[in-house]
């Protein structure tokens, strides 16, 4: 596959300054957005062209650390109800009705951390609402950078069945709740049955999992290196 470069536009902020400001607006320990920070640097440095899609963005800390990684050239699509964590079902787990309506932002907390890590505001697109509303408007058709951090089953799944062919080749699919919630994990289990798929699924501390759809193996020597 040949590669778009993408490049930098302006000068990033320090990593320390990032995480002081970064900080009242996300939920990730600093080794979780340091490992999405060492990720979308990846994609960033190996000029893989198209957009940054997030599914859950809470108060947009972990966006804004990602998209300051990939460049002033990708669209931004963020998407989020912003009135908490929705209903659960039973294959969410016993722990997972605790947090339903927890976890409550608004769409001005992700504009103010977005201004103050310098992403360009005409690049982003906020899409508020439930998943299975905001998915049906015009998206991306090419996503370079796909991050979930969507906890329930439903709807990781539905993220998964929405955005999945629109991510191309060598582009990393995050899954933020993997070891933490068994929703997250039972939807990504079904969706690679169905899809007839067995990705090379990496792991990051007791939750993070991700993949780079279409890699079969690590020969070359790629490791993933959050805390370099």
């Amino acid at each position: 596959m040949i590669f778009k470069k993408i490049k930098k536009s302006v000068t990033l902020i320090p990593i320390n300054d990032a995480y002081e400001a970064i900080k009242p607006f996300t939920l990730c320990r600093p080794s979780k957005l340091l490992s999405l920070r060492s990720l979308s640097e990846h994609i960033n440095t190996n000029g893989i062209a198209g957009d940054f899609v997030e599914c859950g963005t809470y108060k947009g800390g972990a966006a804004a650390m990602i998209a300051s990684e990939l460049g002033n050239d990708r669209k931004i699509w963020l998407y989020d109800s912003f009135e908490g964590m929705p209903n659960v079902t039973a294959k969410d787990g016993n722990e997972a009705a605790k947090w339903v309506g927890e976890c409550i932002a608004s769409v001005e907390d992700v504009k103010q951390i977005m201004q103050t890590m310098r992403i360009p505001s005409q690049n982003i697109t906020i899409r508020k609402g439930w998943f299975s509303d905001t998915f049906k408007e015009p998206t991306s058709e090419k996503i370079a950078f796909l991050h979930i951090d969507a906890d329930w089953y439903e709807s990781v799944r539905i993220a998964l069945d929405t955005f999945y062919e629109k991510v191309v080749e060598g582009v990393v699919i995050v899954l933020d709740d993997f070891g933490h919630w068994e929703g997250c994990r039972e939807a990504f289990y079904d969706f690679c049955a169905e899809k007839k798929i067995r990705p090379l699924l990496e792991r990051f501390e007791n939750d993070q999992a991700f993949w780079f759809k279409g890699r079969s193996n690590n020969r070359d020597g790629w490791v993933h290196q959050p805390n370099r």
